[in-house]
């Protein structure tokens, strides 16, 4: 029970203080707006806390730097940076949008992660990953950057905790890490290959990427929504 409330709580005791440090010193990430990355939206209390940085300017400000932490943590250029601060923007508009944190039980967060299909791939506490054994060789290389640098175990991470921004773009970011291969089974030789998908730099390539990989061809997206995200003007 200790062990779960200390990672629903994001306490610094469990956390690579250090590591940390140092990056929101590198990327400008002041205390306010630590606390506000790994506070909850989803609990009335913290989100009245620290309600400035879930609206308006601030918000497109916080989703940016957790891109950026997310980003340090990772290594990734600024083609997977820009593609997430995009995705952030046509999901929920950097967490704007007011139906953003009204569906708990299903769907989560900035980057409107979904329960039965994203989260579900990568794995939190108590739900094991799902996919082939390449897939899974990709998440646990992922989880081992996110335990290395923040001193963090994706596996204890609770459902709820998902919500968190930080915590958020961290899933948004595994997700994604699978999402830019695929993966060739081939029965006679029983090995799977992986073929790389890249997120492109361009805006009309990460728009058709979004649609192909992300939104799917049978969700509601449109390229077009994905390059003009609609009612989102910050």
């Amino acid at each position: 029970m200790n062990n779960l409330r200390s990672f629903t709580n994001f306490t610094y005791q469990n956390l690579n203080e250090s590591t940390i440090e140092s990056i929101k010193k590198k990327k400008k990430v002041s205390e306010e707006e630590w606390e506000a990355m790994r506070a909850n939206p989803e609990v009335p209390e913290e989100k009245k806390k620290y309600e400035e940085y879930y609206t308006g300017d601030k918000a497109v400000d916080l989703v940016g730097k957790a891109i950026d932490i997310v980003a340090e943590i990772f290594g990734d250029g600024d083609n997977i940076k820009t593609f997430m601060k995009r995705l952030s923007a046509v999901e929920s508009c950097y967490g704007t949008n007011p139906r953003t944190y009204t569906r708990p039980a299903s769907t989560k967060g900035i980057f409107q992660l979904d329960k039965g299909s994203s989260l579900r791939t990568i794995g939190y506490q108590g739900q094991k990953p799902q996919g082939n054994w390449a897939i899974k060789k990709s998440l646990e290389k992922a989880k081992s950057k996110i335990s290395s640098t923040l001193g963090l175990n994706w596996d204890m991470v609770p459902y709820d905790s998902l919500a968190k921004p930080l915590y958020n773009a961290l899933a948004c970011r595994m997700f994604l890490e699978i999402r830019t291969k695929d993966y060739k089974y081939d029965q006679k030789t029983n090995k799977i290959t992986e073929v790389d998908k890249p997120i492109p730099s361009d805006l009309n390539g990460q728009a058709k990427w979004w649609k192909d990989r992300y939104n799917t061809s049978a969700g509601s997206g449109t390229e077009a929504k994905f390059k003009n995200p609609p009612g989102c003007n910050l």
